[in-house]
């Protein structure tokens, strides 16, 4: 059995649909225990439904996303661009992968390549993460980044009704 063929790529258009169901597919297995149930199906799906939506805005510099391909499937991807606030900083404004490629490092080649193209503006990168996204924050800490202090309340919508609920999200940095 031969090893699963990696490449991490700038995104196009015709990606949002796999980007959509790495997103979906993520918040299910990722945020099952800080969602109530019906919140986390809606807001799940309208990330599959609606990335097709989303896409365009999101390619033009100096924003970018990336994507982890896995033998020719997208499973993960990086949407990074200025940070707000007039930060003189990169942000992470998306990163989510595919449950499926858990553990293959593809998250972490993902992670590895964004920093480098951040690099090439910034000295640094901030990311936000939900509190008690405890997967995502040890994730987050082995490739590098350590808690800014920062902390917020952040709203998360169904992107298909609007709904919306508040959690604690923590801000993660480092050097580039």
């Amino acid at each position: 059995m031969s090893e699963p063929v990696l490449r991490i790529r700038h995104a196009v258009e015709a990606d949002a649909r796999a980007i959509g169901e790495a997103h979906g597919s993520a918040w299910e297995a990722g945020y099952g225990h800080i969602f109530e149930q019906p919140f986390l199906q809606g807001a799940a799906d309208s990330r599959r439904i609606l990335w097709t939506d989303a896409i365009g805005s999101l390619l033009i510099a100096p924003s970018f996303i990336l994507v982890a391909e896995l033998d020719g499937l997208v499973l993960a991807y990086a949407h990074g661009a200025p940070a707000g606030d007039d930060e003189p900083k990169g942000e992470i404004h998306g990163f989510y992968s595919n449950p499926l490629a858990w553990g293959t490092g593809a998250a972490a080649a993902l992670m590895a390549e964004t920093c480098t193209i951040l690099s090439a503006t910034w000295t640094e990168v901030v990311l936000w993460t939900l509190q008690d996204a405890h997967r995502a924050r040890s994730f987050y800490e082995k490739t590098g980044f350590r808690l800014t202090g920062n902390e917020k309340r952040e709203r998360l919508t169904n992107w298909l009704t609007g709904e919306a609920v508040e959690r604690a999200a923590v801000q993660y940095g480092r050097s580039l």
